[in-house]
């Protein structure tokens, strides 16, 4: 491993010529948050949220486990879970790779938000304080419920924005051209990293200024100066000279997650079955679910071979031969 000369630190291969860490992967992206300040700064302008609704205190949590019996266990780990002072519940997810059922992911974790919500609601001060009939009468009363995933995943559709919202919305109101969603408790931010171009003339909002660091801090030799105490008290956080080596280390550590692995390889695997169905012959779909987990395994260990991890490590990861590794 290079010696940092500014420093006389030692720092992780995969990170040399870096100046800052890439907050597209989790431990970067909790150093970037990791002060209410930012983390505030960041929701309002994400949230689009009038002066009057903007978020002044939050209680939060970094990669939250929550457990539920369904009836078997079951247990998710939000990357940051939120709580404001009037009860408004956030789920803040940095997804990297997609898979087959990535939507219902999202609506699964967002149950499982509302759920945590709601016992948290009914525990509150504010709602043991209601006499017993009013509580009664609140007891399906749900709190507010705003789940936001930055995916660092294109779309296939050529016109899609970077961002998006999602809600419960009635047929029958579409039908007359009302827009409005039938609840305003479940809200569902998506924001799409590789389809936010703007340059740093074009940023004009607070949700512009932190798409602009999560999509370049990782890339660029340095940022731009916005003049904005709160944005460079952030970015020194993830600077690798500033970085402690525990980040440091974490951070190299999870340049490729277990979890994205896990993910390409079942979209290998899905893929393939799709492909083995196709052909509609059992001898087909043995080739085709071996065909498409071998593509799932060679696309990982080449994105791992050329993000500078030891071969080893992508035997380890990906059960790929050498001489498969190697010819990649």
């Amino acid at each position: 491993m290079p010696t940092n000369k500014k420093t006389q630190r030692v720092i992780p291969e995969i990170l040399e010529g870096k100046t800052y860490l890439d907050p597209k992967y989790d431990p970067a992206f909790r150093a970037l948050f990791e002060r209410e300040d930012a983390l505030i700064d960041f929701l309002n302008g994400l949230l689009h949220l009038e002066k009057e609704k903007q978020i002044e205190h939050l209680e939060y949590t970094f990669a939250d486990t929550l457990r539920f019996r369904m009836p078997e266990p079951k247990a998710v780990i939000f990357d940051i879970r939120a709580m404001t002072k009037d009860h408004r519940f956030l789920d803040i997810e940095m997804q990297r790779a997609t898979h087959s059922f990535f939507t219902d992911r999202v609506l699964l974790y967002g149950s499982f938000l509302t759920i945590k919500g709601k016992q948290e609601l009914d525990k509150s001060p504010e709602f043991l304080a209601l006499s017993e009939t009013e509580r009664k009468e609140q007891r399906y009363k749900l709190p507010e419920i705003v789940a936001i995933w930055i995916c660092n995943f294109d779309s296939k559709a050529e016109h899609t924005k970077y961002r998006d919202s999602w809600a419960i919305h009635s047929e029958n109101d579409l039908s007359q051209g009302i827009l409005t969603p039938v609840s305003d408790k479940m809200n569902y931010i998506m924001v799409n990293l590789p389809q936010f171009t703007k340059k740093r003339s074009e940023l004009q909002s607070k949700e512009d200024v932190w798409l602009y660091l999560l999509v370049h801090a990782g890339e660029q030799s340095e940022m731009p100066d916005f003049n904005d105490p709160v944005i460079d008290d952030a970015l020194e956080r993830i600077r690798v000279d500033s970085a402690s080596d525990t980040l440091l280390e974490e951070q190299a550590k999870e340049m490729i997650t277990q979890d994205e692995i896990d993910c390409r390889l079942a979209e290998g695997y899905l893929r393939g079955q799709e492909l083995g169905m196709a052909k509609g012959m059992e001898k087909g779909l043995a080739k085709g679910l071996a065909k498409g987990e071998q593509k799932g395994k060679r696309d990982i260990a080449r994105k791992m071979l050329s993000g500078g991890l030891p071969l080893e490590k992508v035997l380890e990861f990906t059960g790929l031969s050498e001489e498969d590794a190697k010819n990649l």
